[in-house]
């Protein structure tokens, strides 16, 4: 009797730790092909690694909708567990901890060249009028030198900060912008999916290029968690099962090597 007790308190524990790590992810509404909400749950490339990745730590996945900002400031807090594009700094290492890179983020300004000033270098953005208006997501970080331009005075088109990107095409089709910051792998999306067809919209200078990682909360993950994450991460790519997924929605652009960052 003794036996069968022992042997069930065995399971039970087994089962209950199996079950222990449970991530919670904040997703943006759309995001494509990255994030994409649908009826019957979440799909794209993000998606997609992060559910490999939880299974391969013998995690359990939620996904939660919030706006991008929302969510950096959630997982921040240890409400959320994680959140995916997010780029390094020394500043946010205090707050997370940054497994992958998942992606090379390449920012784009996008726009309709015949209506736009001609543009070869970020600094000529400055003297762009007043009454050019740009969309930009809130809380993104476009890279430094993007950031200390916007800072001077004097500096000239409008910026507008939107909650998601979804209905960028929808801002620049109204006229409510004259170009957006977009990452190159959208406007292929896009052109891959024929939603540019017939469109003027062309991608007009990179604005910033650097690798993004899926940043966990050092508030709600220990450090055991990190280390099966980070382990769990480097087993998948030397796999190449990393690379299978995302050569499915973006063929040609590799996954960039493993640099987890703590």
């Amino acid at each position: 009797m003794r036996n069968i007790f022992t042997l069930s308190l065995m399971l039970w524990c087994l089962s209950l730790q199996a079950h222990s790590c449970q991530l919670r992810m904040g997703a943006d509404s759309y995001f494509p092909p990255h994030l994409e909400p649908t009826q019957t749950g979440w799909q794209g490339l993000s998606i997609d690694l992060i559910q490999a990745l939880a299974s391969e730590a013998g995690c359990e996945l939620s996904i939660l909708q919030s706006p991008w900002r929302r969510s950096l400031q959630l997982t921040a807090q240890g409400q959320l567990d994680l959140i995916s594009h997010l780029s390094f700094s020394e500043e946010r290492k205090q707050n997370f901890i940054f497994i992958g890179p998942h992606h090379i983020e390449r920012v784009v300004l996008l726009g309709n060249p015949e209506e736009l000033p001609a543009i070869e270098h970020l600094t000529e953005l400055a003297a762009w009028p007043e009454e050019l208006v740009i969309a930009v997501l809130n809380g993104a970080y476009y890279g430094e030198e993007f950031h200390r331009l916007i800072d001077q005075d004097g500096f000239g088109p409008t910026l507008v900060e939107i909650r998601s990107h979804e209905d960028k095409l929808g801002l620049l089709d109204s006229g409510r912008v004259d170009a957006v910051l977009e990452d190159q792998s959208t406007l292929f999306y896009w052109q891959q999916s024929g939603l540019m067809t017939d469109k003027p919209y062309q991608q007009l200078l990179i604005i910033y290029e650097n690798p993004v990682y899926f940043g966990f909360s050092r508030v709600s993950i220990s450090e055991e968690q990190t280390r099966q994450l980070d382990a769990a991460w480097l087993r998948l790519y030397h796999q190449g099962r990393l690379q299978q997924i995302r050569a499915r929605y973006l063929p040609g652009l590799p996954l960039p090597a493993p640099a987890a960052i703590f």
